[in-house]
């Protein structure tokens, strides 16, 4: 995969990596799958080693595949510390995405792939961003970027359609307007035909939450956690054998500090809203899977058609759950298996997106 740099119309960047694009045209209906890391990682989580990598699977299939630095990973700007007021931080990032990340991405990339829709990969603490996303995919229309959509962030608060602010870098100035007036002319425009969710539920493993969560000081803006800590809980131990040993050489450069407040909004808040104001709004198909041996949510068949159930109105919910799995479901020796499954849902998902008005 290659490094990229996008200006979104908020004058903020977003980072991360990308698969080139393809020398042959891509079949028609070829989704982009657009994936986004969970809490203390970044897009390199999802070109880990040759191995545990999206880019065997997407030259195989011809599906191009871009990982996203989440906002406040690595070089893409931070959501403000001052949210709008009646608003959580997941919504806030939630809107961003939708407003501003997706239509951008969409915009720079979709041409050049020759794609027609977009599947969004989630994990972990990146999937109620996620929701948040399809539901106002599902429910808003597109406005330009002009005095309607402005009229728009004032009907929400002003909120989380405000993207990050961020110093304008001299010596890519020229490039940086020419792309937020790209991101402009397409600002909540993209295509959405599924959205793909694992590593976060409904029902805590209460003993792990109760070993992370005296680590998580909210009063701090940011925490790193030990990587021996993360090698214990979301890989398991070499001797356990979920994992293959070149992962815990890579883990220590695949750590990253993470934003506290949403850890904070994942595990204390979003719980209380998201079912009737974002879940129940999703239209797109949905795919939702729980690792085995998760250690943050537990994987019960009770606790799987909890969390899919809320996808009340989606033309269609696929759910179950990785054998062999651990949380960090792609760096671990299943995650060849769960590739696969990613990647052949996204292209029936990209077919079907495309014959929907047949």
């Amino acid at each position: 995969m290659e490094p990229f740099s996008l200006h979104v119309s908020s004058n903020a960047v977003v980072t991360g990596l990308r698969t080139p694009a393809a020398a042959k045209p891509a079949p028609k209906d070829t989704p982009l799958i657009v994936a986004l890391h969970g809490g203390s990682y970044s897009a390199d989580y999802y070109n880990a080693t040759p191995v545990n990598s999206a880019s065997p699977y997407s030259t195989f299939l011809g599906v191009p595949f871009i990982a996203i630095n989440r906002p406040g990973y690595k070089d893409s700007t931070a959501i403000p510390d001052a949210l709008p007021e009646g608003r959580t931080f997941l919504q806030v990032e939630g809107r961003y995405l939708h407003d501003e990340i997706l239509p951008a991405v969409w915009k720079a990339y979709a041409t050049d792939y020759g794609v027609t829709s977009i599947v969004i990969l989630a994990h972990s603490l990146s999937a109620p961003m996620t929701i948040v996303a399809a539901a106002l995919n599902a429910t808003e229309t597109s406005p330009s970027f002009g005095e309607e959509r402005q009229e728009q962030k004032q009907r929400d608060g002003n909120v989380e359609g405000k993207g990050p602010e961020r110093e304008q870098n001299t010596s890519d100035e020229e490039e940086g307007k020419r792309q937020e007036e790209s991101a402009k002319e397409t600002a909540g425009s993209y295509p959405l035909a599924g959205i793909i969710l694992s590593g976060f539920g409904t029902t805590a493993n209460v003993p792990t939450m109760t070993r992370v969560q005296p680590l998580v000081d909210p009063n701090a803006p940011r925490i790193t956690f030990p990587v021996s800590l993360k090698d214990e809980l979301m890989l398991f131990p070499p001797s356990a054998g979920f994992t293959d040993p070149d992962v815990y050489e890579k883990t220590e450069e695949l750590n990253t500090s993470a934003s506290v407040v949403e850890f904070v909004d994942g595990i204390h808040i979003w719980p209380s809203y998201w079912r009737e104001k974002y879940a129940k709004h999703v239209k797109c198909p949905v795919l939702y899977t729980l690792a085995e041996k998760d250690c943050f949510w537990m994987s019960t068949q009770e606790a799987i058609e909890d969390f899919a159930g809320a996808f009340e109105n989606s033309v269609r919910v696929d759910k179950g759950v990785v054998l062999g799995g651990i949380h960090c479901l792609e760096l671990c020796r299943a995650g060849r298996g769960w590739y696969a499954r990613v990647f052949g849902w996204a292209v029936e998902c990209g077919v079907a997106f495309g014959m929907r008005d047949k």
